[in-house]
């Protein structure tokens, strides 16, 4: 095609003078579209890009119903908390099960992901639900969730009011969000300064891939119903004036639609009459490769590939079984995984930060080459500790860093983690040479056992001194119980409830109350506790392998120690029962005229109830740390 500088002068055989150009003069004119990418499109233009290509909508769906065909579950980000969340979890499972319980819409766990997912793969702005909260502050429990058109959300990237909502056509009227009013997912963040805020869906990453996809298939419907094809009809030798009659009576005969698929028919001529099409067959042009190669290109913007919509990729033979399981893994780890990671994302914004969701996405490969790490790791590992190259610690610590456990574990040894017997000499069985004494277990009662029971004491208590001191431990604990609680959320009060008994008998005393417990207890007694028989009780729990032991020493060692600690036990575990009573009653309404005086006579009845059973728990606790003394020292 020449230049427009080489463009042949127009002949001007009307008007020889005429300078001007007419355009029937032109003898070629083509118009193309515009091969850009657009800088910005509306929500509305890319839902509608999307619809209009098949490949772009099975490859969204797909990925929704692959997502939709998983279980999940809520568990607590912290797995030793789980009786104290298990009714808030019960709660949350609910509500998303309701698909957010907003009654206006009647939406289901499934209507809830296809229309967050589906703006989260379509739209540049990604799926978004607005958060009804009880009490209308920020750690209020949710009660409803309402998704909303991401078409007409706009980022602001104001930390308070980080999003807005606009819709010109309906009102003027801009609505605000704070950031704990919704939660939002989006894909590709923009780094382009000004598009933060916005991302980048799969519609706008393949645009071009669409455009000829859609133009692909838009030529061979046209191919099809076009009649004739676009092209030139060479009428050889006819005259001019027999042409345009035969021209004009064809386009008579082409505007009526009923006759579009008839046959023009030419006469009285003698030459060969000629049709010169513009276009070729689509098998000359690899019409199937080419749209194949774009529909690959749309698939692989959603992470996916053609064989996961069903569509064949290669020769008539078919896939292989390998194949098709190489390319399912493939889209496991792209795709799938991505909208699995946002909509993980988006629903643990809504639960509190004590709870987690997951998807329940079992993968039988994954787990084998699980299992055979953690046999391999378990056997590693026992021969390095029986050399003593590793400690139990240390092959704990190394067990959650090499990631073989899926569970949230803390990286310290529970108290209940037991040992295995050390091996005896000459390939003997271990004997157990601390019996059971009274039915009891041989476990100190702070990690869960009775321990080994030590009754020979008598407790003697100054009913004056403990009811002053109960009532002083309530009136001024009580305040900072309440003031803690209020701080937290209503999901969080059951985490609190059992943050607070940590805090009571752990030595990270992080609420700084067994200073205050102290202090309040002072020194003298609380009650007296005398220790006659003491060591005949020793003896016999040491089952006669000690009868040339000095008892003596370790007796008066117990002693001091139970008088050294005993008031500051009991104050503990009054503050304990005084926590249990203030959530029995609901004592931690947010109200400011509590009448603490009211509780201080139940905390002092349930603990006098119980005081020869508490002290004798600590006692115990003692006399168990006493008794492994004497074995390890003797």
């Amino acid at each position: 095609m020449p230049s427009i500088l080489n463009v042949p002068v127009p002949t001007k055989e009307k008007n020889p003078r005429q300078k001007s150009i007419d355009v029937s003069d032109l003898y070629f004119t083509r118009l193309t579209p515009p091969w850009s990418r657009p800088a910005s499109l509306p929500a509305y233009a890319w839902r509608m890009w999307v619809l209009n290509q098949p490949v772009a909508v099975v490859c969204r769906e797909t990925l929704i119903a692959n997502l939709l065909a998983l279980d999940w579950k809520i568990t607590p980000v912290n797995s030793k908390y789980k009786e104290e969340l298990e009714p808030t979890i019960k709660y949350y499972t609910k509500l998303f099960k309701d698909g957010g319980d907003y009654p206006g819409l009647g939406l289901d766990f499934s209507g809830l992901i296809e229309w967050t997912v589906g703006d989260l793969l379509d739209t540049p702005y990604g799926g978004i639900a607005e958060l009804g909260r009880k009490g209308l502050v920020e750690n209020g429990r949710v009660v409803w969730i309402r998704p909303l058109d991401a078409g007409t959300m706009f980022p602001t990237m104001n930390q308070d009011f980080p999003s807005v909502q606009y819709y010109p056509n309906y009102s003027n009227e801009v609505v605000t969000f704070r950031p704990w009013e919704i939660s939002r997912m989006y894909m590709s963040p923009h780094s382009f300064i000004l598009r933060e805020g916005w991302g980048m869906a799969p519609p706008e990453k393949i645009y071009f891939a669409l455009d000829l996809l859609n133009k692909g298939d838009k030529y061979y419907a046209n191919l099809l119903l076009d009649v004739p094809t676009a092209g030139i009809l060479d009428l050889g030798d006819m005259e001019k004036s027999s042409a345009e009659e035969w021209v004009t009576a064809f386009r008579t005969f082409m505007a009526d639609q009923s006759v579009a698929f008839k046959v023009p028919v030419l006469y009285e001529h003698n030459n060969k009459i000629e049709y010169i099409p513009f276009g070729k067959v689509p098998n000359d042009i690899m019409f199937n490769q080419i749209t194949s190669k774009y529909a690959a290109l749309v698939a692989a913007a959603y992470g996916m590939s053609l064989s996961d919509i069903g569509m064949q990729t290669t020769t008539s033979s078919g896939e292989t079984l390998a194949g098709s399981i190489r390319q399912e893994r493939r889209t496991r780890k792209t795709g799938f995984a991505r909208v699995k990671a946002k909509t993980k994302a988006f629903f643990d914004h809504i639960l509190p930060e004590t709870l987690e969701f997951n998807w329940i996405d079992y993968d039988d490969e994954l787990n084998v080459a699980l299992g055979r790490a953690r046999l391999a790791s378990a056997t590693a590992f026992g021969l390095w500790q029986d050399k003593g190259n590793l400690s139990p610690q240390e092959i704990r610590s190394q067990l959650i860093q090499d990631g073989l456990v899926s569970i949230s574990l803390p990286d310290e040894l529970p108290p209940d983690a037991v040992p295995l017997p050390p091996p005896t000499p000459f390939g003997g069985k271990p004997t157990n040479k601390e019996p059971e004494l009274m039915g009891g277990e041989p476990k100190a009662p702070s990690v869960g056992g009775e321990g080994e029971k030590i009754k020979s004491f008598v407790v003697k208590s100054k009913p004056k001194t403990f009811a002053n001191i109960v009532e002083s431990l309530v009136n001024q604990i009580a305040p900072k119980l309440r003031d803690t609680v209020l701080s937290f959320g209503e999901d969080e009060v059951e985490i609190v409830r059992s943050f607070i008994n940590e805090s009571l008998f752990s030595e990270d005393d992080k609420l700084e109350i067994q200073g205050l417990i102290e202090g309040l207890t002072g020194n003298k007694p609380v009650v007296n506790v005398s220790f006659d028989g003491i060591e005949e009780e020793f003896r016999s729990t040491l089952d006669g392998g000690y009868s040339e032991v000095d008892l003596k020493p370790y007796i008066s060692q117990l002693e001091v120690n139970v008088k050294k600690s005993l008031n500051g036990f009991i104050g503990r575990t009054a503050v304990y029962i005084l926590n249990d009573v203030l959530f029995d009653n609901g004592m931690f309404a947010d109200s400011e005229d509590v009448q603490y005086n009211l509780i201080v006579k139940q905390v002092q009845d349930r603990i006098e109830r119980s005081l020869q059973d508490f002290i004798s728990i600590h006692i115990n606790d003692e006399a168990l740390k006493i008794l492994n003394k004497i074995r390890l020292e003797n």
